[in-house]
């Protein structure tokens, strides 16, 4: 049994992200956040390591951070669900500010 790295936050934060610089700004719910990403539903599968921009109203200052598309899988609704792998690791007292802040 794999042991994840960090502790995940159930939220429905929402947050917005540009993928690889070129494609408008979208905005989403997360389901999750941990200090190394987060996950969220989209309404169409995004391909792996692909590069996005993401910017977390609820952190201080607005957080931006930069990420990878780490995993997608399609789900009952027609969806797909996203997993983000954060280039550089996020504080715990970051996460927990952005939770208690929504």
């Amino acid at each position: 049994m794999k042991t994840r790295k960090f502790t995940r936050h159930l939220t429905d934060i929402p947050f917005s992200f540009v993928i690889n610089n070129i494609i408008g700004e979208q905005q989403l719910y997360m389901e999750n956040i941990s200090q190394g990403g987060l996950c969220f539903n989209a309404h169409a599968c995004i391909d792996r390591d692909t590069h996005l921009d993401i910017k977390i109203p609820f952190a201080s200052q607005s957080c931006k951070i930069s990420g990878k598309i780490a995993w997608c899988r399609p789900t009952d609704t027609g969806q797909c669900l996203l997993g983000i792998m954060f280039q550089k690791q996020v504080k715990q007292s970051d996460i927990e500010k952005m939770i208690h802040r929504h």
